[in-house]
């Protein structure tokens, strides 16, 4: 079995595939190897972005298709609604399953994925890169590092946690808007910020999720009140199902002359929303032009956006210490905000006239405790 590559990759999910596919060329003559702790693709998870003008088409650039997408959104807090057309503009999600599946397809013949295999072990020696895992001994000259663990001494502001509870579910009647995703309906919670989330495939089928910003979240207790949130839909069968633990921090990575991190661990998850497809994609777009060689991996390395971190810091801090609050500050942003700044802002492409737009929208005294105690 061969045991040298010239690169190696951690993990074989969405950011190491979504890189892979558009930078390695079809005639690079690299050897990668992709180690994935799992035994296969995962099957129950999804990835939604928006979509529009100014924005990078992912569909288009990634070969992939998405499952639905959605020109209107709705937003609830306290009986209040705030319905927008959000036209030139989409809200798309993509299948899990599917995307991976599609991404992984697209690989250079040189691309070898093992799964199964833990990883164990790293060890730097002088010029080269030794990984020690279940499938065996390894060594690289460079490595990438995707695995979601993020270092303490990496974390640049509070940090909380997303964690939701999901299915897709069909009912026997026509219930659901399938025009319409409801991006955030707000539960009372004096203590946590709570969430239902639904997106609509067809009158009879949606994918219904209930989510929790907390500190330390109980998924225990989150099934139970999910399980409570279901019965609404009266008589339902589900057809999938998926949960999960996003950490929402902003996050540095450290730098290392041979070991890039990507992913969760490098700060591609927007830390006040938990979304990563477009960070990703918005980084692999800032290299467009380049393919990776056996000397120019460190030139990926991410770089995040100082101002939007800036802002995420203050988002979450107002999320842990005002979680009450926190209801008034999102739907405040969605009911008072351009929509395409809006959109633009937490697809992290905003010019400064959005920044403005979404600063005038922000509960301002509620803004500056967040700011005033920011980290």
């Amino acid at each position: 079995m061969k045991t040298e590559y010239d690169i190696i990759v951690i993990g074989a999910g969405l950011s190491s595939l979504m890189f892979l596919s558009k930078m390695i060329s079809k005639k690079s003559k690299l050897s990668i190897l992709v180690l994935e702790q799992k035994d296969s693709i995962v099957r129950n998870q999804s990835f939604c972005v928006w979509e529009g003008p100014g924005l990078i088409n992912i569909e288009k650039e990634f070969k992939l298709r998405a499952k639905h997408r959605w020109d209107k959104i709705l937003i609830e807090n306290n009986k209040e609604k705030i319905k927008k057309n959000i036209h030139p503009y989409h809200y798309v999600c993509h299948d899990g399953h599917s995307t991976l599946k599609k991404l992984s397809r697209q690989l250079n013949a040189k691309v070898k994925i093992f799964y199964a295999s833990k990883v164990t072990k790293i060890n730097q020696i002088d010029e080269k890169i030794q990984v020690i895992s279940s499938e065996g001994n390894f060594c690289s000259k460079y490595l990438i590092d995707s695995r979601p663990k993020i270092e303490k001494n990496e974390i640049k502001s509070d940090y909380m946690q997303q964690a939701f509870i999901g299915n897709e579910i069909e009912v026997k009647s026509n219930y659901f808007n399938e025009d319409e995703a409801t991006i955030m309906s707000f539960s009372k919670n004096k203590t946590e910020t709570e969430f239902i989330y639904q997106l609509p495939f067809t009158k009879k089928r949606a994918l219904v999720e209930t989510t929790l910003f907390s500190k330390n979240p109980d998924l225990r207790k989150l099934q139970q009140k999910h399980s409570r949130n279901l019965k609404k839909y009266g008589n339902y069968k589900i057809l999938k199902s998926e949960r999960g633990i996003i950490p929402m921090a902003v996050v540095e990575a450290k730098a290392n002359k041979r070991i890039i991190k990507i992913g969760t661990s490098a700060g591609m998850v927007r830390a006040s929303s938990g979304y990563s497809m477009r960070k990703i994609a918005n980084w692999i777009s800032n290299h467009k032009g380049k393919t990776l060689k056996k000397n120019n991996l460190l030139s990926f390395r991410y770089t995040p956006n100082p101002l939007l971190d800036f802002f995420d810091k203050i988002f979450l801090r107002v999320i842990k210490d005002y979680p009450n609050k926190s209801p008034d500050l999102f739907f405040n942003l969605f009911n008072q905000s351009n929509h395409k700044s809006l959109i633009k802002f937490l697809s992290d492409k905003p010019s400064w006239l959005d920044i403005i737009d979404i600063i005038m929208s922000m509960p301002k005294r509620l803004m500056l405790k967040g700011l005033l105690k920011k980290k």
